[in-house]
């Protein structure tokens, strides 16, 4: 589950007063500030401090990717303008506009969004260390390693030595650094590259045949993209609902791979978990378009995948049932804002869009690497009702050589996405507590329509293919 966020707006106003009459001490954290932090429990600090100034309400929007949200928090005459300059900073995330939004959070770090007010703060304060580990999230979303692994350091170096010198704040951590570090110097890091995108390709999807034994036995065709790694032809999922692109870790002896730091924690759209070593990969060569220092996670999986970090390198892109076509000089013509959600350390990104099934509009992350051979729409939830408890079953599968079951129910409805009726399908419901709330909406939605990602303006669309004869690549 989403671990709650400490609303944190009256405190940081109270803390604000607190140095309005007087010029704070540099490097050295308010009374307030310190008494706060004494009231959290041992195992808080420990485990790390979570803070937004938003609290849950602000964090669950940025995890599901809600822009309208965002915006009608933005728009609320009630909130303070402090509290709306981090608020868009959310905003500019969930559209995937890194380069305002580093600007903002930069800007934050330097005044803490005080400037012209007159209050004089010390540079330890929690709405700083709220702007810099936001921009830590970025730097990792964006692909920038060094400039990730340069802005945790900066943060363990400028607030956990003089908060850990208090008594009972020895322990004292920020959460939100802790998905991962870099076991190399940020400056030995060289810098993520893409060239060849000026003029548009496309390259056929094949598909990969996936056999899952449990309750009843599955077999679907799964879309992939023929890639070379250094010199080497492999096969890719799109990794639509992730931020970090996967290799299995056998890889990762490669003398053309160079392992720069370890992952705790990286999730997809369905909530699952991986770590891993983190590597960079020479090239990537998709087409004629060559990718330089890529990041991989090296992990426990069988199939290979090019997350968002890779994606939206490719400036826009087209996806059908046949074809993945990319390029600067795509004819989007989308109106929509692109939907990222995504978890403020980076672990978790993922293209969402508004579905509407049984005339309810939700939001639910797109992930292509799940077929439509049975269920169109996932859920995965940490506890049932008792009248979902009736209508579950049990179902049983392995991972890792480990038999692990778990309780399901299924359900039929009308499905439709942006007005376009993909007719009767089936949902799926799965209790599972160790996994995030989520929402999945599998490869169904290309059946009907094309997927459009311009990640240079940041619009996404879907426009009907206007044809039901054409099947997905067998």
């Amino acid at each position: 589950m989403l671990k709650k966020y400490l609303f944190l707006t009256l405190f940081l106003f109270s803390e604000l007063l607190a140095f309005s009459k007087v010029k704070a001490e540099e490097s050295l954290p308010s009374s307030k500030l310190v008494d706060f932090l004494k009231q959290q429990s041992p195992q808080t600090l420990k485990e790390g401090l979570k803070v937004a100034p938003g609290g849950d309400e602000s964090t669950l929007a940025l995890y599901e990717g809600d822009s309208l949200h965002l915006q009608k928090m933005i728009d609320d005459p009630k909130r303070t303008s402090f509290e709306k300059k981090f608020i868009n900073t959310d905003l500019l995330r969930t559209k995937g506009d890194f380069k305002e939004a580093d600007r903002q959070l930069e800007i934050c770090h330097k005044t803490y969004f005080m400037e012209g007010s007159g209050i004089h703060l010390s540079p330890i304060n929690l709405g700083a260390m709220i702007c810099d580990q936001l921009l830590a999230g970025n730097y990792f979303l964006e692909g920038n390693l060094a400039a990730w692994g340069k802005k945790i350091d900066d943060i363990k170096n400028t607030y956990y030595p003089p908060i850990r010198k208090f008594a009972g704040l020895e322990q004292f951590s920020l959460f939100d650094i802790k998905m991962g570090n870099l076991s190399v110097p940020p400056s030995e890091i060289p810098p993520f590259t893409v060239t060849g995108i000026d003029q548009q390709q496309t390259l056929p999807l094949q598909s990969q045949k996936l056999t899952q034994e449990g309750y009843r036995r599955s077999t679907w065709n799964v879309p992939y993209l023929t890639a070379s790694l250094n010199g080497t032809d492999f096969s890719f999922f799109l990794g639509t609902d992730t931020a970090i692109s996967f290799l299995p870790k056998a890889l990762s002896h490669s003398p053309h791979v160079h392992i720069v730091g370890h992952i705790e924690i990286a999730t997809n759209g369905r909530g699952e978990a991986y770590n891993g070593d983190l590597g960079i990969v020479d090239e990537l060569k998709i087409g004629t378009t060559v990718l330089k220092n890529v990041p991989f996670l090296f992990t426990n999986t069988d199939e290979a995948s090019l997350g968002l970090m890779v994606l939206q390198k490719l400036g826009k892109i087209k996806i059908d049932r046949q074809h993945f076509t990319f390029g600067k000089d795509i004819d989007c013509h989308c109106q929509k804002d692109i939907q990222l959600g995504s978890i403020f350390d980076g672990r978790f990104y993922a293209l969402r869009y508004p579905i509407t099934w049984q005339g309810k509009t939700e939001m639910a992350a797109i992930d292509l690497s799940q077929s439509d051979a049975r269920f169109s729409f996932m859920l995965f939830q940490p506890d049932f009702t008792p009248e979902e408890e009736k209508q579950s079953f049990e179902i049983s599968k392995e991972i890792d050589g480990t038999k692990v079951t778990a309780s399901i129910y299924l359900k039929d409805g009308n499905l439709s996405i942006d007005g376009i009726d993909y007719g009767k399908r089936q949902k799926s419901v799965q209790k599972d507590k160790l996994r995030i709330f989520s929402k999945v909406m599998t490869i169904t939605i290309l059946e009907k329509a094309d997927l459009y990602l311009d990640f240079i303006n940041h619009k996404a669309c879907l426009k009907p293919n206007n044809s039901d004869a054409t099947p997905i690549p067998q």
